[in-house]
């Protein structure tokens, strides 16, 4: 297969097809001639090759070029890249040769010279005379004695070198008026009232994105440690965030607030029913934890675990007795609860501890047993004198079969009216564990009721954290 190809007038020759490996065709491209010097077909003019045209883009020319000139003028290129100065300007070339000239010459000291204006162009240093002619460029360093000869350094067939970078400057004025570049010899010093002080951040400096993800962290081991936000305090968080900031965030409660309770509704549908709480013999569930939350009525297990810890604060020095114990001394008598003090000396402890359910109702009895005088604290101000003789039978009986004769006879009993009082329904039994604490360690009852919502929190705090918290001194 033979394919012609017509230009103009004239055919172009024939050429033969390839065939490809893939089985297309492919023929062989003719270079064709330029336009330049006439139409297709006529010869090219004199000193002008026939130009093949390349396919693909053209590859970039170097930047900078170097040309020579022609004649005694600057070009206007140069014109505009070197201008004069300013009276109050210095360029950057000049200020080397300056202090090459003169090594005891300052920077504040060099001056501009009189007959030539010098640019620094990319890091090239080129002179321009008072007759608009510019010398080679020097290569290798700058020296006294080029310095000197640098009026005789013209040539009118120099080359010169194009960028496009205007000149540098520097304002000589600028620099002898900063406080480094005075005269003196030496620099000021820098006075401590211009530097910031920064060993404390205020508070408008630390962003709220960083103070929402301390709460968070915060938040989020409190719930793993508590089980729940029962126990949270605004005083915790606070806490948490000075010491970590080291700042006062008075001013950002709104915002904490606002966040914490956003986290809170956020964790309100998957409680951790799982979590439980174990100490010797006593385990509480959640839902044990949970009747130390706002009015609710507090449990035996929150009432038996707390005494627990009492005791083991205190040396068993102090004992306590469980909550079941006073219904089952009514219940079977001396005889249902003989075996409960089998491996107990009562007499030997300075205070006994019988935490009292009366139906709906908490109170306390307490036997010191050095005085011999049993104490009845009710938060109602109601006296149950059955149960302080219901214990006192039991001291009794105790004390006979143990063979404890001094402690047989001479009890007396007293009931203490000016203690704290409870004004609703629901803390009685928050008192009654109040109560036990100071008397244990001998510490004054000066709660009231507007205390109760802090001591239900820190008492949650106390059987999580099996320990007792703000303990006065050991007894």
């Amino acid at each position: 297969m033979r394919v012609r190809v017509y230009n103009g007038s004239e055919q172009a020759e024939s050429v033969p097809a390839e065939m490809s490996e893939n089985g297309r065709s492919r023929r062989k491209r003719v270079p064709k001639q330029c336009d330049c010097c006439g139409p297709n077909g006529k010869g090219h003019a004199t000193g002008h090759h026939q130009i093949a045209k390349k396919r693909g883009r053209r590859r970039a020319e170097p930047v900078s070029e170097v040309e020579v000139a022609t004649d005694n003028h600057v070009s206007s290129a140069v014109v505009d890249l070197v201008s004069t100065p300013e009276p109050d300007e210095i360029t950057v070339w000049e200020v080397q040769q300056a202090m090459l000239c003169d090594p005891t010459t300052t920077l504040s000291e060099a001056g501009p010279p009189a007959s030539d204006s010098t640019a620094l162009h990319n890091g090239i240093v080129a002179s321009t005379t008072a007759n608009g002619d510019r010398p080679e460029t020097p290569a290798a360093p700058v020296t006294q004695s080029d310095c000197l000869g640098l009026d005789q350094m013209v040539d009118d067939n120099a080359m010169e070198v194009e960028h496009a970078i205007f000149p540098v400057y520097l304002n000589t004025k600028a620099l002898w008026d900063h406080r480094y570049c005075k005269r003196g010899g030496h620099w000021e010093a820098v006075s401590t009232e211009e530097l910031p002080d920064l060993s404390q951040s205020s508070s408008a400096e630390v962003q709220d994105d960083h103070i929402i993800e301390l709460i968070h962290e915060f938040l989020e081991n409190f719930y793993e440690k508590y089980g729940s936000f029962i126990p949270l305090i605004e005083e915790d968080i606070l806490e948490y965030l000075n010491k970590h900031l080291n700042t006062d965030l008075k001013d950002r409660k709104k915002m904490i607030s606002t966040e914490v309770m956003k986290y809170k509704s956020g964790l309100a549908c998957a409680p951790m029913n799982f979590f439980k709480v174990t100490y010797n013999k006593h385990i509480l569930a959640l839902d044990d934890l949970a009747t130390l939350d706002d009015q609710n009525w507090v449990n035996d297990q929150i009432i038996n675990m707390y005494g627990e810890l009492i005791m083991e604060t205190t040396n068993h020095k102090i004992h306590f007795f469980n909550s079941f114990f006073y219904r089952q001394l009514v219940a079977k008598g001396y005889e249902g609860v003989k075996r409960w003090t089998k491996k107990v000396d009562l007499f030997s402890k300075r205070l006994l501890l019988v935490p009292v359910h009366l139906e709906i109702h908490w109170s306390l009895i307490t036997v010191d047993v050095s005085k011999q005088n049993i104490n009845f604290y009710d938060s109602q101000g109601i006296l149950f004198k059955f149960a302080v003789d219901n214990i006192l039978k039991y001291i009794l009986a105790e004390a006979k079969e143990k063979k404890q004769t001094a402690f047989q006879k001479g009890w007396k009993m007293t009931v203490n009216k000016t203690i704290p009082q409870q004004k609703n329904d629901n803390d009685c039994g928050v008192f009654v564990l109040e109560y036990c604490k100071c008397l244990a360690f001998k510490e004054p009852l000066l709660f009231t009721q507007e205390d109760m919502p802090k001591v239900r929190k820190r008492i949650y705090k106390e059987l999580c954290d099996c320990k007792l918290l703000d303990v006065p001194k050991p007894v």
